[in-house]
């Protein structure tokens, strides 16, 4: 009830944010050239703590990060940054989230705000279609980092994260030979319990922060399917309850997750060792500050600010149709990592 009145309000006082309808940095971009592609990538799979680590590593390097700015006014962030105006864009995002009662990603409870980061495969699906970093993109990933740090002055390299390009990083190297990709391991039953837990708060009402993502227009025309597989799913949940969605759902999102895993660990073994450092989630969340020591000679950048004071946003809410149900997701992670062994 409470979204409906928001909408409804919002329909008659529509708040407008001025998102750019196409580039307006043609004129800028030539002074791009010169600047570095040097990415920081953050690798692990979804709801595997990815975001907690973005934040340490942003306030611990002097790194240039995708925010939601970036992301939504990006074909604007040269002329905003030349003439100064990039503080009243954050602002009109930050009253536009308000008047929509978009507060927190619903899914997990990460703030939203102008400054909040967020998955660049969001925006490389606006520009060009697809949620991952190919040949089709890897020109438009490059704008992007020359970009970030074009806005961000002093920083001198761009953290990203985007975990639907785990599993794909020897490729990446191949094009960005000065990549760094620092992983993220996370017991897999805590992240099968968290994505069940993510789908069924999807479930529980509408999205309006994931459908900014998906269309600033608002319209549905691009990801139409889902969002009447969204309908689909509520209409089943009335039927068989929360429960029952989970039970549907568990032996689909286990598969999932093992082969998630077991690409997660075919991609780390692959990368030059001067390349890339694992971090483990529990051991991150005890203490940031030592993980962030371990990163400093894989980055190659002096440590600016401290990690230690940040804590993890942890929902300790187990899923009870996952009880018992270790053994049988430990049998699929290694049928699934045998599988890929022999391929």
């Amino acid at each position: 009830m409470q979204w409906i009145v928001v909408q409804v309000v919002a329909m008659f006082s529509p708040v407008e944010p001025h998102f750019p309808d196409a580039s307006e940095d043609g004129e800028l971009l030539a002074e791009l050239e010169k600047l570095p592609v040097r990415p920081v990538f953050i690798m692990g799979l979804h709801r595997s703590g990815t975001t907690f680590l973005y934040d340490c590593i942003a306030k611990s390097f002097p790194l240039a990060q995708l925010s939601l700015y970036h992301l939504f006014y990006y074909d604007r962030l040269l002329v905003s940054h030349r003439n100064g105006t990039e503080k009243r864009n954050r602002e009109q995002l930050n009253t536009c989230f308000r008047a929509r009662g978009i507060e927190n990603r619903n899914i997990d409870r990460v703030p939203v705000n102008a400054d909040e980061v967020e998955e660049y495969g969001f925006l490389l699906r606006r520009l060009s279609g697809s949620f991952k970093l190919d040949s089709n993109n890897v020109e438009l990933f490059e704008q992007v980092c020359r970009k970030l740090l074009a806005v961000q002055p002093g920083s001198r390299a761009v953290l990203l994260k985007n975990p639907w390009d785990t599993g794909r990083a020897p490729w990446i190297l191949q094009r960005f030979p000065e990549a760094r990709f620092v992983y993220i391991a996370r017991d897999p039953m805590a992240v099968l319990n968290s994505m069940l837990n993510a789908l069924l708060a999807y479930l529980d009402g509408p999205q309006p922060y994931l459908e900014m993502l998906l269309s600033t227009d608002g319209s549905r025309r691009s990801y139409r399917w889902s969002y009447v597989l969204w309908w689909f799913l509520r209409g089943l949940r009335a039927l068989i309850g929360r429960r029952g969605i989970a039970l549907l759902f568990r032996e689909r999102m286990a598969r999932a997750v093992a082969g998630q895993v077991a690409a997660y660990r075919a991609d780390l073994a692959r990368l030059p060792a001067e390349r890339a450092v694992e971090l483990d989630y529990d051991e991150l969340v005890a203490d940031p500050q030592a993980a962030m020591q371990r990163l400093q000679s894989l980055l190659d950048l002096p440590q600016t600010g401290a990690a230690g004071a940040m804590k993890v946003r942890r929902r300790r809410n187990f899923n009870p149709v996952l009880e018992n149900y270790r053994g049988r997701l430990d049998r699929l992670l290694d049928q699934t990592t045998g599988n890929l062994s022999t391929t």
